[in-house]
This record gives C-alpha cells, structure tokens and sequence, in this order.
C-alpha cells in the first residue's frame, strides 16, 4: 500500500518538486522469511533491529526537500508504480518477475539465467542502495554488479566537482580526512603508486568492520565501467579491492548508491549528497542504458594487464605469503569457534554457517600452477617462461579479444593483428572497408566489421555508407560486447 509523506513541520525552504517512490521493508507490514541470511546480507539480528526505523528514516530524509514522498513495501512494488515519480529509491530487492533458471547451451556447458526483477526497457530514473543494485540490475546488464559486497564508512577518490556535491539542494565540500589506505590495493598493479595515506571522506557513522550490526555496502568492478557515455564513477570507498572499484557511480537511468546505511547512521554531509544524488538523477528520465553489460565475469584489457603485472616470480611469492596468512587465520579462527561449541556455547549464524569447512587448507600452487593458471590458453605457447608471456602480451595488447561470454577469458585477435589497427580504433573499421571494396581479404575484412559490430552488412557500399553516418557517434566498449556501438545519447 503507498503511504503518502506526512508534511514536515517547521519547513521553512520551498521543496523540490521531484517526486520520490521510496521501496523498502514497510514496518507496518510482517518481516519477510528470514532463512540463512536476512534481505540486504544482513544477519537477522540485524536486519531485525532496523526493521521498525529504516523506511520512516529515508522518507524523514527525503520529506525535508521533496514535495512528494510516498513509500510501498518491495514484496507489493510492480514496475508500473514508478511511472508516475520522477526517481524510484529502491533499499532491498522487489519480488521477482521471472525465476532464476538454468540452461543446457549446446556446448555441454550449463549457463544460470539470473533472476528478473525489472523490464528491459525500465526507464524511470533509479538509486540503488548497496547490493539492491547487483540483485536487481544483474538481468538487464547493469554495470552495477557484486565486484564485493565489503564496501565500509569511508568514501576514497571522491569527484568533489560532481553535481551530487554542488547539487541545487545542498552544496556540499566534502571534508577530507588522510587515512591509512586499504591493504587491499596494494595486491593489485593499479595500486603501485597509491599513497600509504590518502584523503577519505566519511559517509557512514558506523564501520562494519568495527560494528557487526552495519549493514555492508557494495563496490561495482571498475574495470572499463566509464568506458561508455552512458556511465559515471564518482567514488571508490574502503574495501577489499582495487583503487576503482566503484562505490558511487552511474550507469544510464541507474545509479549506485553504494554504502549500506540508513540516514540514521548517515553523516550530516552524505545525507544532504543522497538527497543531491536523487535530485541530480531526475534528469535521466528515458535515458536507459546504452552498453549493457551481461557477463561479469568478461575479462578487460584491464584484467589482462594485472594478469601481465601478476606474471613474475615476486608476485608469486606474495601470493604465496597470502594463502599461508589466509590459512593461519582460519586456524586461528576455528579453533576458537570449535572451543565454543565444545564448551556448549551456542554459535552465531555466521559462525553456523562456516562451522563445516573451519578444518579445510586452501592448497598453495607451485610456481608452474601459478603462471598457468594466470597465462590461461597461452601457457601451451610459452610454458614456464614468464618472461616471454610478459613481452608478447604487453607487444599486442592492442589485438587483445576478451571473449564477451567467457570467464575471464582472451586472446589475440589474429585477424585484428594481420590488418595492424587496434580493436579499439574506429580506423580499423575504416581499413576492412576498403579492404572489402577492394577484394582485397574479403573474409577477413568482413569477419573483423561483423565481430566488432553489431551489423551484419554483406556489400562495402552499405558498410560504408552505415559508417559514415555514425562515425561520430560511435564508441568502443568491451564490457558491452567488445564492439564499436552508436552513442544512442549524441544528438
């Protein structure tokens, strides 16, 4: 049932006219089933305890600057009921649309179809709180994917010049705090240069790391995720990832609204930046995705460049520190865990759920398991010579093909090579027109045109006369495909 916002008493500035359908747990209505883990990956502890203040907190919030605020519990939302708000803020996932399912493909291999929870064709604008994001957006090939579900309080690597900062309702100067930086992205290349303390900004009041009851937010991978004019990064935050891995960010009418908590354990300055970021979406109206990403676990030209970085004796050897501190830490940790049970403690559900696998020893790879692993189909080529794998990457990193339905899968394009154009340049296009048109490697030239678009023209004449309509329009995008596409935006 919508719930119409009550008027704020006192109100002394005109409200923004944008209009807000907030989806959440009504209190007013029984809690969900709760089995293993509560909604939101929260424990049931937890979950219930917030129960009672979380909606009545975000509609406080919104309430203060918007005209209009209604609310509706996500077990009754139907995609219907956000055409008449300007921006739907969705906190846990809605009912299912369509089950997940699996399906037998031809090769053997068995694919799991995810779970629908809205239309393809979804246009109304859209914040996502934490893993709503992933859940719900996974089906229709949102970037806002479950990188790690282990985002923190603290924002890093903020665009203090975005709008959701210098918004219409609250301008907001961040303030900036140097903190000691995530170990985590020290493990990966990107974080080579990174500072040991950076500028963070404070968004959360509790960290989950220090309270258990947080709820924990979530980080998108960041990997090629601007690639596309239909895309954003804003910030990262504290996590177990890389420097990019996206806390705050857009993807067409969506945006991900990373951190986990309600207004009630917001800061006084990432409350004014939330209702900024509501106000800022309003103008997506219609603007739906344009390079929708369906496979998240497609390799990049990132990936294959950390792989590059990954492909030495020393990063072996820290891989090797890694699992034998993982290792001692589980040790550690089960013993205590089995002391309690054996003193006839009772355990928490997190420590249920681990209780059968406490005794288990991740296996540390030899250095030849290592480098096969990381060098994947190349490993046949060349072995154990780390050496030769680095130089031949990195000399044709411009022929790279990641394989848009593979995990984590590439190559060189040999194609791609012969004609001497990076995949990535719209003169590649160029050159196998007129290669076509001059009979000159007609199959070759008309393999390269249909696998790095999605035309499927036959004569040069009509390759290029598609072509020069759009040139200026197009733009490269691996997650999206590993294809040239027309910017659906660019007027």
């Amino acid at each position: 049932m919508l719930v119409l916002a009550a008027p704020v008493f006192g109100q002394k500035n005109i409200l923004n006219k944008t209009s807000v359908l907030f989806v959440g747990y009504d209190p007013a209505k029984a809690l969900p089933e709760i089995k293993r883990m509560a909604p939101g990956m929260m424990s049931a502890k937890d979950f219930i305890a917030q129960y009672p203040s979380r909606m009545p907190a975000f509609k406080e919030l919104l309430s203060r600057y918007f005209s209009t605020v209604k609310t509706i519990d996500c077990r009754d939302w139907k995609p219907e009921d956000s055409q008449g708000y300007d921006v739907t803020v969705f906190d846990f996932p809605t009912s299912i649309l369509e089950p997940e399912k699996r399906e037998k493909l031809e090769s053997g291999k068995i694919e799991n179809i995810p779970a629908r929870y809205l239309p393809d064709n979804f246009d109304k604008p859209v914040i996502f709180i934490a893993n709503t994001a992933d859940v719900m957006g996974r089906k229709i090939g949102l970037k806002l994917d479950w990188l790690c579900l282990c985002l923190d309080a603290d924002a890093h690597h903020v665009n203090a010049n975005h709008a959701i900062f210098k918004g219409q309702l609250e301008k907001v100067n961040p303030t900036l705090e140097q903190k000691k930086t995530p170990e985590g992205i020290f493990h990966y290349s990107t974080g080579a240069n990174v500072p040991k303390e950076i500028p963070m900004w404070r968004v959360q009041k509790t960290s989950y790391s220090e309270n258990k009851g947080a709820r924990v937010g979530l980080v998108a991978r960041g990997n090629r995720f601007a690639e596309s004019p239909d895309t954003e990064t804003i910030s990262s935050g504290v996590c177990l990832k890389d420097v990019g891995a996206v806390a705050l960010g857009r993807h067409g009418n969506f945006f991900l609204w990373g951190f986990g908590a309600s207004p009630l354990d917001m800061t006084d300055e990432a409350k004014k930046v939330f209702v900024n970021a509501v106000a800022y979406m309003k103008q997506f109206d219609g603007k739906i995705p344009i390079a929708r990403k369906f496979n998240d676990r497609m390799a990049t030209t990132d990936d294959v460049i950390e792989i590059i970085a990954n492909a030495t004796k020393e990063k072996y050897n820290d891989y090797v520190k890694e699992i034998q501190s993982s290792n001692s830490n589980r040790a550690v940790r089960g013993k205590l865990i089995k002391d309690k049970k054996a003193a006839g403690q009772a355990l928490t559900p997190e420590e249920e759920a681990i209780f059968p696998y406490i005794d288990r020893v991740q296996e540390v790879d030899t250095y030849e398991q290592y480098l096969k692993k990381r060098m994947g189909n190349l490993s046949n080529k060349f072995g154990n010579d780390a050496s030769a794998f680095r130089k031949y990457l990195t000399e044709n990193l411009k022929y790279v093909y990641c394989n848009p339905a593979g995990s984590f899968e590439y190559s060189i394009d040999e194609d791609v090579k012969h004609v001497g154009i990076s995949n990535h340049d719209v003169k590649l296009l160029e050159k196998c027109v007129t290669m076509l048109a001059a009979n000159d490697q007609p199959e070759l030239a008309s393999r390269v045109l249909k696998r790095y678009t999605n035309e499927n023209f036959i004569s040069a004449n009509d390759w290029r006369n598609w072509l020069s309509q759009n040139r200026s329009k197009l733009f490269f995008t691996e997650t999206g495909g590993y294809k040239f596409m027309i910017n659906t935006y660019s007027k």
